[in-house]
Parts: C-alpha cells; structure tokens; sequence
C-alpha cells in the first residue's frame, strides 16, 4: 500500500533488494549477502546489500533532487 501510494505521489521509494545478514549481532558472526524476501530462519538481517548499493541505491542518490534519509541504512557498530 505504501509503494502505491508513492507511486501515486510521484515519488520513487527505494527499497533495497538485497541484505547483509549474520547468525548473531556480533561482529565476528558468520554473516553473507542474500535477497531481502530470502533472510534464512534463524539469522538477522542487519544492513543492505553492496548490490543494492550498487545498483540500487548509487543510482537513486545520484540522480535525485531531494533526499529524505532517516538514519543508517543498517548496523553501523561494527566496521
């Protein structure tokens, strides 16, 4: 409902389609990029994908006039 209603406004919503997920909030947890419909039982998804940042997001950021940013896209407690 909400993508509809963007689309409706005229305004482009990115969200990302994929994710960085991990089996623990930790830094040294076992962690690997997947599609964000896919996030495994058991595992958190804690930040976006670097192929949505590539080929998602650069894009949209690149080309846009105004930008509404609430916060960090993900975890940013661990480098």
């Amino acid at each position: 409902q909400l993508m509809e209603k963007a689309k409706a406004a005229g305004v482009e919503l990115v969200i990302p389609d994929t994710c960085v997920v991990a089996t623990a909030f930790d830094k040294d947890a076992e962690h690997k990029e997947v599609p964000a419909s896919e996030i495994p039982d058991g595992w958190l998804g804690l930040d976006v994908g670097k192929a949505s940042i590539d080929n998602e997001i650069a894009g949209a950021v690149g080309d846009a006039n105004t930008i509404i940013w609430n916060g960090p896209m993900g975890v940013f407690e661990f480098p």
